[in-house]
C-alpha cells in the first residue's frame, strides 16, 4: 500500500521527485525496516511487523498517518519515532537514491580496509551518523544521518540534529578525503488524533568534494563497506563465524595475514549452509541466510517446510532473509568487476520474493513457498 509525505529537498534542484510529496509503499519501509533490525546491534526483534496495523485504514496513495501518537510518555515517542524514523529513512534512500549496500557506525571509526588506509575519520565529539552506503555498482558514496520526531511545529529542528551528526565524519583513503554525499533526513509524524495531522519527510543534501584517489582504492573502499553490510546482515541470522571472518578482511595490514584470513573466509563459506526457494526460477542463486518472524530470526537452519507452514498459520508472518552464495564469494576475494556484475539490478524472480540490488533476497514463507536445503 502506498502512502505519502510532504517533501521538502535542500537544495530543491537536486530533489529526487517533482511534486510536494514523495510515496513510498508501506512494504517498502516493513523490508527496509527488517535489513536495519538485522544489521543493528541489539535485540533483533520484529519492529517492522507492526508497522501497517499502527497506520490509519485508508486507502492506497494516502498520507503516511498514524492512528494515535506513539506512546505518552515523551520517552516512549523519542524512542518510537528514532526506530520508525530510520525504516523510512532507508526506504526512501534505497527508492530515490538507488543506495543498497549500508555499513552501520557505532560509537568508533571503521577500517574498511587497512591495508590501504582506508577508513571513517571522527571531526568531532558526538554520536555518529547511522550509515555510509553506496550502490549496487559501487558508486555514489554518502554519509547519511536519520531522525525522526513528532514536534507540532515541524522536522526542522530534527534536520539540523540530523546535519550536524552528518558532518562528524570524513572517509578518507591514504589521509586524503574521498567525494561524499552527506544527506541529513528529518520525518515529522502525522496523527489522526492528538498531534499534527500530516507527515513529512524533510532533506539537506550537498555533495563534498574530495582528492583525486585511485580505482584501486576506491574499489577497496566499496568492497568493504559490503562485507561489513553482508556481515551485520547475517550473523543475528545463525552465520556468527562468517561474519566475523568477512568483518577481519577488513582489518589485515599485512598481505600474509590476509591471505591466511581470506583463506579462512572461504572455507567458512563453503561450510555454510546454502539454502534454495522452492519452484524458484534460476534468476535467484543458493543464499546463505535465515528465516526471521515478528518474534525476531530463529538461528536454526534446519526448519523444516511443515514449521515454516506452521509459522505462517500462526501469523508470525515469517520470511527468509539471505544474501547469495556467489556474492559472499566475491566479497570475500576482493573482485570489483565480479561484484559489480552480480550486482547488476534484477528483476523479481517470479512477483513473490524481493530483492534489496545488494544481493539479499526477503522471500515471504508459507501458501506453498518454502526455503529448502541447508547442506
Amino acid at each position: 500500500m502506498t502512502r505519502t509525505f510532504f517533501h521538502s529537498f535542500d537544495p530543491p534542484a537536486s530533489s529526487p521527485v517533482s511534486g510536494a510529496t514523495v510515496d513510498l509503499e508501506v512494504s517498502e519501509i516493513e523490508d527496509a525496516g527488517i535489513r536495519e533490525v538485522l544489521q543493528t546491534p541489539g535485540a533483533a526483534y520484529g519492529a517492522w511487523s507492526i508497522l501497517d496495523a499502527l497506520l490509519t485504514p485508508t486507502g492506497a496513495g494516502t498520507p503516511f498517518v498514524f492512528r494515535e501518537p506513539l506512546g505518552q510518555a515523551r520517552e516512549v515517542k523519542v524512542a518510537l519515532s528514532g526506530l520508525f524514523g530510520r525504516f523510512v529513512a532507508r526506504a526512501y534512500l534505497e527508492r530515490y537514491f538507488s543506495l543498497s549496500i549500508f555499513a552501520h557506525l557505532g560509537s568508533r571509526t571503521i577500517d574498511l580496509d587497512r591495508r590501504r588506509q582506508v577508513k571513517i575519520t571522527r571531526l568531532s565529539r558526538g554520536d555518529l551518523p547511522d550509515w555510509i552506503a553506496c550502490a549496487s555498482d559501487l558508486s555514489s558514496l554518502t554519509v547519511a544521518e536519520a531522525k525522526g520526531c513528532h514536534d507540532v511545529g515541524g522536522p526542522a529542528k530534527a534536520l539540523d540534529r540530523a546535519w550536524a551528526q552528518a558532518r562528524r565524519i570524513d572517509v578518507t583513503a591514504r589521509g586524503r578525503k574521498v567525494t561524499v554525499k552527506r544527506i541529513a533526513i528529518a520525518t515529522r509524524w502525522g496523527m489522526a488524533t492528538a498531534g499534527p495531522a500530516d507527515a513529512r519527510l524533510s532533506v539537506r543534501d550537498p555533495v563534498e568534494e574530495g582528492e583525486p584517489h585511485t580505482q584501486e582504492e576506491k574499489d577497496a573502499l566499496f568492497i568493504g563497506m559490503l562485507r561489513l553490510h553482508i556481515a551485520n546482515l547475517i550473523k543475528p541470522l545463525g552465520h556468527a563465524e562468517l561474519a566475523d571472518a568477512l568483518r577481519g578482511l577488513t582489518l589485515q595490514s599485512f598481505p600474509r595475514r590476509l591471505e591466511g584470513e581470506t583463506q579462512r573466509a572461504r572455507s567458512l563459506l563453503d561450510a555454510s549452509p546454502v539454502r534454495d526457494v522452492d519452484k524458484a526460477s534460476a534468476a535467484m542463486d543458493g543464499l546463505i541466510g535465515g528465516i526471521v518472524t515478528r518474534a525476531g530470526p530463529l538461528t536454526d537452519t534446519g526448519v523444516e517446510p511443515a514449521d515454516q507452514e506452521a509459522l505462517s498459520r500462526l501469523n508470525l508472518r515469517p520470511v527468509f532473509v539471505g544474501v547469495e552464495h556467489e556474492l559472499i564469494r566475491a566479497a570475500i576475494d576482493a573482485e570489483p568487476e565480479a561484484i559489480r556484475s552480480r550486482l547488476a539490478e534484477k528483476g523479481s524472480p517470479d512477483g513473490f520474493a524481493r530483492p534489496d540490488r545488494a544481493g539479499g533476497w526477503i522471500i515471504p514463507l508459507g501458501q506453498q513457498r518454502r526455503i529448502i536445503g541447508g547442506t
